[in-house]
């Protein structure tokens, strides 16, 4: 049966050689890997999930003029365990997804190893969980939920280079995040049946920081980056991002 993973494997394979025949125009290709974690409990109308993810992919990325990059990102990602309350009752199981982002970084001053950029990039994850499973009063339970979690990130940055090989660049912004979900837990024994529902649809403004260590070679990089993105305005956590990437260039 093809589900959602194999197609995004397929996509995968298309964007991979899409990439690779354009690299001789200048065109770069990152294969990335990446974790996101909730510092704590994600609490929206008496939801509460531990948000972690681990995305694995590909991404493009062209630079014009010296200046400006667009880059474009598709990954897929899981969580083997991952625990949800709802109702009262607590959900174990595994959470599949998709990550999608496209991105533009503007340097508009540089001078002696010193640069300032504004960046955008907006990111979509899809989560999916068909096969929870949980306990509620010693009462046996299943679940599944499926989530959208959405981010418009605006900011501005530095960058420095310390070295002629080594470059750190730290960026702070605005990020538009909406959270929409839909969860649901199911009980069945000796005849007796019942469903509980709960959906949020919550949007929020908040700060998002990043600092980013990268090489500066010819033909082959390395980018090691760190984010936080506070959830503040709507619950009490953030979440922060760890990602590496790895650059070949012919």
């Amino acid at each position: 049966m093809i589900n959602r993973s194999h197609i995004l494997l397929v996509h995968l394979f298309i964007l991979t050689l899409f990439a690779t025949s354009a690299l001789s125009e200048g065109y770069k290709i990152e294969p990335f890997a990446l974790y996101e974690q909730a510092e704590s409990n994600i609490v929206i109308d008496g939801v509460s999930t531990k948000y972690a993810l681990g995305v694995a992919g590909v991404q493009v990325h062209k630079t014009f003029n010296q200046s400006l990059t667009i880059s474009s990102r598709l990954g897929y990602g899981q969580n083997n365990n991952q625990k949800t309350s709802l109702s009262g009752a607590t959900f174990n199981g595994k959470v599949t997804g998709t990550y999608l982002s496209l991105g533009g970084k503007y340097q508009f001053y540089k001078r002696d190893g010193f640069a300032i950029f504004s960046l955008a990039q907006i990111t979509r994850r899809s989560l999916k969980a068909s096969n929870l499973v949980g306990k509620r009063n010693n009462l046996d339970l299943t679940g599944s939920s499926d989530t959208q979690f959405n981010s418009n990130d605006l900011a501005i940055g530095i960058a420095l280079k310390p070295t002629e090989t080594l470059s750190l660049e730290m960026s702070v912004g605005t990020s538009n995040w909406h959270i929409k979900s839909n969860a649901k837990g199911f009980y069945s024994s000796n005849g007796i049946s019942a469903t509980a529902k709960k959906s949020i649809d919550t949007k929020g403004n908040d700060p998002v920081i990043q600092a980013t260590l990268a090489t500066n070679k010819d033909n082959h990089n390395f980018a090691i980056s760190i984010s936080n993105r506070s959830l503040q305005s709507k619950t009490s956590t953030s979440v922060v991002t760890s990602q590496l990437s790895y650059t070949f260039q012919f």
